[in-house]
């Protein structure tokens, strides 16, 4: 599966999880049959896709991870892991990065956008290496982001093709 169709599925399911929002103004709406209200001042549990509507129309502010940070965090704890370690990402890190960078101003965006080029290009890096050598298994997954499960997936299956190709066998 590509990855983008893998990003676009797994980025649907995090907007339906839960998100916590506080409550700006009173509110009370009833759309395709989901019912909603608050009162100013209130903490809700709704879905991320409505809180997010909430806060776009400032009737409520969602609380969202401080990606910024936790991009730091990951950067640096991939650095100390060395070379032939992966550290672990939580599945939705680059899904949920990508969606808070949209809010960013054009400075601070390409800053951010930087430190993600070069954790990603760390990690992919680390992962040909492990894919070239390894099966995926449930340690490393756990450690992986839903992008790079796809990406690693592929790594692994090319290079036993190209292994068996240079050995001369073939599927018969």
């Amino acid at each position: 599966m590509e990855i983008d169709k893998v990003e676009k599925v797994h980025s649907i399911g995090y907007r339906l999880k839960d998100a916590k929002v506080t409550v700006n103004q009173d509110y009370k709406f009833n759309v395709a049959g989901l019912k909603a209200e608050g009162k100013q001042g209130e903490v809700n549990n709704m879905p991320q896709w409505v809180g997010k509507i909430l806060a776009d129309n400032n009737l409520g502010v969602l609380d969202s991870p401080d990606m910024i940070t936790e991009l730091k965090q990951a950067l640096s704890k991939e650095k100390m892991v060395g070379e032939y370690q992966i550290s672990t990402l939580d599945s939705h890190f680059y899904i949920k990065l990508k969606e808070s960078m949209k809010e960013l101003n054009r400075d601070d965006f390409d800053k951010v956008e930087s430190m993600m080029l070069e954790l990603f290009r760390m990690r992919r890096g680390k992962l040909v290496k492990l894919a070239d050598s390894i099966k995926l298994n449930s340690d490393l997954y756990n450690k992986l982001t839903v992008e790079e499960v796809v990406f690693y997936k592929t790594i692994y299956e090319n290079s036993i093709e190209f292994e068996n190709q240079i050995k001369g066998e073939q599927d018969e």
